[in-house]
């Protein structure tokens, strides 16, 4: 291989132009006389203001990237407490839903709780409506034997007494309708609050199947009616979280005027509409969470270009220092 090199002789005056013509000669009058001195101190005025530039330059990239390091940092903040955010978020939905689907079957038992006590209201209605009949009879009958003046029949004897037993017990029964009516009149007033304050849909009007429906949505839309108690309030707070909206890959697709500051708005308007995960502010702030990161990249490949820059003007510093001292004329003709 180094026969096929064509390898001349360097010129000597190779460097003639690029250092000051240091030391060809020497005057014999003044031996102290060094001009590397000289070229050296020419040297080193040239490279200190370029030293000084790269320090001074070093530093504004330094304390640009911390200012801009340290806001990368609240930003990533922000996310996180964001993402935090947009995860109970989705909590907060999965309970709600749970609730929701809850009050649906506790309002259905009490459609049919209320639709039993009904009947049996008007099964202990029929039954005191007979015991009405019977009473009829009884003092029909009753009247048609005291008006009897056979001597076989004494009062408190035979069938006088007997008579007088079941008129008793037939009292007593009577006397318990007032109370057994209250109580089913108040069970039935109970259970339709708790049906109304559940809901006030009608049950006739609510399909059975759609209590057992494997994905029962119990706070989708129902054609348009309104309807009010804890489910709709339940339901309610289910749509304005948002609950049943995915998370897109962008939410730049929303409107500006869903949330965000607007684009000639410079005041931070944060505004936190759901779902978090696809709200406009958090969108932004990504953007510039992005857009700071690519930046420190830039700036940290632009600080370590300047810190070497620096390095190398400093040991051409240092050592034209040294050079400078070692040949000073002042010091070695004492």
């Amino acid at each position: 291989m180094l026969t096929q090199s064509d390898y001349k002789p360097i010129d000597q005056d190779w460097d003639e132009e690029t250092i000051l013509e240091c030391c060809k000669t020497n005057d014999p009058d003044q031996p102290c006389n060094d001009c590397c001195y000289n070229s050296w101190q020419d040297e080193l005025n040239k490279v200190n203001p370029s030293y000084y530039a790269i320090v001074e330059k070093t530093a504004l990239l330094q304390s640009k990237l911390d200012f801009i390091t340290s806001r990368r940092d609240r930003y990533k903040a922000w996310i996180d407490e964001l993402d935090k955010a947009e995860l109970l978020a989705r909590e907060v939905c999965h309970q709600l839903k749970l609730i929701a689907a809850q009050s649906d079957k506790i309002w259905y038992n009490t459609c049919k709780a209320e639709e039993a006590i009904q009947i049996l209201f008007c099964m202990l209605r029929d039954i005191f409506m007979q015991i009405d009949e019977l009473q009829a009879i009884f003092d029909s009958l009753d009247n048609c034997v005291r008006k009897n003046n056979a001597q076989g029949l004494n009062k408190g004897e035979g069938i006088f007494k007997y008579l007088e037993e079941y008129r008793l017990k037939l009292i007593a029964t009577v006397k318990t309708r007032d109370e057994l009516i209250k109580n089913i009149v108040l069970a039935i007033r109970l259970a339709a609050l708790l049906r109304n304050g559940i809901s006030t849909r009608n049950c006739d009007k609510d399909p059975i199947h759609e209590r057992c429906a494997e994905n029962h949505e119990p706070c989708g839309t129902l054609s348009g009616a309104v309807y009010y108690g804890l489910k709709a309030l339940i339901c309610e707070w289910y749509k304005e979280f948002a609950c049943d909206t995915p998370c897109s890959e962008s939410s730049s697709s929303q409107s500006k005027s869903s949330g965000g500051p607007q684009s000639q708005d410079c005041e931070l308007k944060p505004i936190f509409d759901f779902p978090i995960c696809n709200n406009i502010f958090k969108d932004e702030v990504q953007s510039w969470l992005d857009k700071d990161n690519a930046d420190l990249d830039d700036l940290l490949d632009k600080l370590n270009k300047a810190k070497m820059k620096q390095q190398s003007l400093l040991a051409c510093k240092n050592s034209l220092d040294q050079a400078i001292k070692a040949v000073d004329p002042v010091a070695r003709c004492k």
